[in-house]
């Protein structure tokens, strides 16, 4: 009987000394926002999982991701699933989101309802919503700063916005409304999802490290954290009043109660499951903010969701219908490649081999379809045949300004640092500027030149036509050095100039491997970013491992250095998943909205500029080609608003873009602008043309019965064109269509004028 006592003390309380400690950093004060968090601390799920939980509230000056990634806390909450620092990408891990819709937005003083009306207007908000949030991604689109607007630091003060001191504030919708409303203080919403910018929230994070050194607690703690929200979504009243009592929130319940029911309509759960990642959005996200200069053009995304870096999931690759067309119409894949590059590929008894070849054979399999090498004698002749439309891809290449005027690019699949190789007697530097005047050698046609030539110009460089002819041309002295990636440089000296050359110099950069496709054939690009994408990261280092071999041939005082250079991480993100039918049907709508005007229906300023650029690629490419373009301001459109409010002008809104949009070909293009102004692309247009139309588009409007103002002729337009030119920029063709537009309505309004 005491041994089963005994027995039984032991199964019961021993538990309770064996809990692993663990600390959440959240990133604001107590509220709503952490309920999940709180729930699953006070109602004991983290104990159950062996976890003693301590949830740190924020205070100033915490730095919520560079304290989980110094491992000061464990785990940490953070606004979005990308965090950049200097424009890099700080390597932190997803574990669950819980907010798929920011609370972020602004509220602006009455009839202050667009982006384009916050000019000249004072903005509240903390330097950090306004970059690196969805909100600073809108501002930073419609080319909203401190040159045209007066932005102030949140004060957190209410006051300010109620006693019009500043005309738009950032703020949560879970919050600051409720007071609002409480004091009956009207006011506009501006949501970045309205206008195609989205970042999730409530993002649980943790460091790499805590990933892969601790899986197991890792995953108890992520279990037991959706275990907390989802009773903390079906018993709220109990988790406020926990707030209040336990947590010393000084919010009412009633306040509490509001922000619960804006944070489960954030989670958006007719879409998602409690803490699901939604990598599409985050991928999203990312394209926005290298688009607009937030991310270094560099940087890519590597494997940042918890279950693919631990399981390493190899996902199924998958193809649109329009996609599966184009491949049985196209039958075959010819593909020009460097013909003397090893590792990365080689012809060797007339069959292409190397890292590069493995990689296509892996694809091949994929698509179904044969991928099969033009012959050539040199990588410039691949390049050559490649502007001819003679090959569709490049096995492996590196984006350069040059190229892209007939490649496209998918994300890179290898990165390396970039080396000098020299003779033996060189002493080994890391400053470039000591090389002033040397001739460096580097192959012709490769994008290393293009880039050495724009960063380092003080370099002089020798183009030869292969790998063998500029190591020849130093181990000769007529060059002082050879430069290449890492990987090509120590595979050919230790192949064939053992004990003669070594490296000896690196820079502080790296070049970015990725598939290159011919531009005039866009699915192809689309097809072989998925196949970028479906590579998993043990197959490439298996691929790695195969053909990789490499040396040390360098002073014994770098050495440390150079070993440290040897070891390349390649990170592969395998991020296609079967996706939930709602959760597919969410991801639809949200790259819809990303390129359409919420108001109008019509193309958004994003997707118009796109357009606008691809355009003008026609126009410098094919001499006979032209488009007009034209835009277009609705006349005395604030006397609309004032005299009949924002809702009407909102609709009168929606009616020109109707109009207009039923007076233009399929094949054109009208976007809104930005406020009462549109822009419609006219392609296989010249400027007599698009006169014509734009005189069509005119009578139209004005001849259009406008029901909600109750008037004819009430509403009219003037336009300015232009017809773009191969020698005059996208921006100047806007400055002279603007300009031909405010010449419309110094004559008089409803006018055209053509620039």
């Amino acid at each position: 009987m005491k041994k089963t006592f005994i027995l039984f003390f032991w199964i019961c309380f021993v538990p309770l000394f064996a809990l692993e400690k663990v600390s959440v950093q959240l990133d604001w004060k107590y509220q709503f926002e952490f309920a999940g968090f709180i729930a699953a601390k006070e109602k004991g799920f983290y104990e159950e999982v062996n976890l003693d939980v301590e949830l740190r509230e924020y205070h100033p000056n915490i730095d919520t991701v560079n304290d989980v990634l110094n491992g000061i806390s464990t785990y940490g909450i953070y606004h979005s699933s990308i965090f950049i620092e200097d424009k890099k990408i700080k390597p932190i891990v997803i574990l669950a989101t819980y907010l798929q819709k920011s609370p972020l937005i602004f509220i602006a003083q009455k009839g202050i309802t667009q982006p384009t009306q916050m000019i000249h207007k004072t903005i509240m908000g903390t330097k950090n919503e306004l970059k690196y949030s969805a909100l600073g991604l809108m501002l930073e689109y419609y080319h909203i700063n401190k040159t045209n607007a007066t932005i102030v630091e949140h004060t957190f003060d209410l006051n300010d916005f109620i006693q019009k001191r500043v005309d738009v504030m950032s703020a949560f919708r879970s919050n600051q409304l409720f007071e609002l409303k409480q004091q009956n203080i009207e006011y506009e919403i501006i949501e970045p999802f309205d206008f195609g910018f989205n970042m999730s929230a409530g993002n649980l994070f943790t460091s790499k490290e805590e990933a892969i050194n601790h899986t197991k607690r890792t995953q108890a703690f992520i279990q037991a954290s959706n275990k907390g929200w989802k009773y903390a979504i079906e018993h709220s009243e109990e988790i406020i009043d926990i707030l209040i009592e336990k947590y010393g929130v000084k919010k009412s319940k009633a306040s509490l109660l509001f922000e619960a029911n804006e944070v489960k309509k954030l989670m958006m759960l007719d879409f998602f499951r409690i803490g699901e990642i939604n990598d599409e959005l985050t991928k999203l996200t990312f394209r926005q903010l290298k688009k607009v200069g937030f991310i270094d053009e560099s940087e890519h995304l590597h494997n940042f969701v918890f279950d693919s870096m631990v399981k390493n999931i190899n996902i199924d690759f998958l193809l649109t219908e329009d996609e599966k067309e184009y491949l049985e119409k196209k039958k075959r894949i010819l593909m020009c490649i460097d013909p003397q590059w090893y590792p990365f590929e080689v012809i060797q008894n007339k069959k292409h081999i190397g890292i590069a070849a493995d990689v296509m054979k892996n694809f091949e399999e994929k698509l179904g379809i044969p991928i099969e090498y033009v012959p050539v004698k040199s990588w410039q002749e691949s390049i050559e045949l490649a502007k001819k439309r003679e090959c569709d891809i490049f096995s492996l290449a590196s984006r350069t300004p040059s190229r892209l005027e007939y490649m496209n690019f998918t994300s890179p699949y290898l990165t390396l640092p970039i080396v000098i190789a020299t003779t033996n007697e060189k002493l080994f530097t890391d400053d470039l500027k000591s090389l002033q005047n040397k001739k460096i050698a580097a192959v012709q046609g490769y994008s290393i030149i293009e880039k050495i030539k724009s960063k380092y110009p003080y370099l002089e460089i020798v183009e030869v036509k292969s790998i063998h002819e500029g190591l020849n041309l130093v181990l000769e002295g007529k060059a002082y050095g050879y430069i290449d990636n890492l990987m090509v440089v120590s595979s050919y000296i230790q192949k064939d100039f053992t004990g003669l050359l070594k490296v000896s110099s690196r820079l502080n950069d790296s070049l970015y491997f990725s598939v290159a496709t011919r531009n005039d054939e866009p699915l192809l690009n689309e097809i072989f970013e998925k196949l970028v994408q479906s590579l998993d990261e043990q197959s490439m280092q298996m691929i790695f491992n195969r053909w990789v071999s490499t040396i040390e041939e360098v002073t014994s005082y770098n050495k440390d250095f150079i070993i440290t250079l040897f070891v390349i991480f390649i990170a592969i993100i395998a991020v296609f998943l079967y996706r939930q039918y709602l959760l597919q049907r969410y991801n639809k709508a949200l790259l819809k909205l990303s390129i359409t005007d919420n108001l109008t229906g019509l193309y958004n300023r994003l997707k118009t500029d796109e357009k606008l650029e691809e355009e003008q690629k026609k126009v410098l490419r094919y001499e006979s080609y032209c488009c007009t373009i034209l835009l277009l301001d609705v006349d005395h459109f604030k006397r609309i608003n004032d005299n009949f409010g924002h809702q009407i002008g909102d609709k009168v809104l929606q009616e020109i873009a109707t109009v207009l949009k039923n007076s233009v070909r399929d094949t054109d293009i009208v976007g809104r602008w930005g406020g009462e102004e549109f822009l419609i692309i006219l392609p296989n247009t010249n400027k007599e043309e698009g006169f014509k139309v734009g005189m069509k588009l005119k009578d139209n409007i004005a001849s259009h019965h406008f029901y909600q103002i109750n008037q004819v002729n009430q509403v009219t337009i003037s336009l300015g064109g232009f017809e773009l030119q191969n020698n005059i920029s996208v921006n100047e063709a806007m400055s002279q269509v603007d300009k031909a537009l405010y010449e419309s309505k110094n004559k008089g309004r409803n006018q055209v004028t053509m620039a």
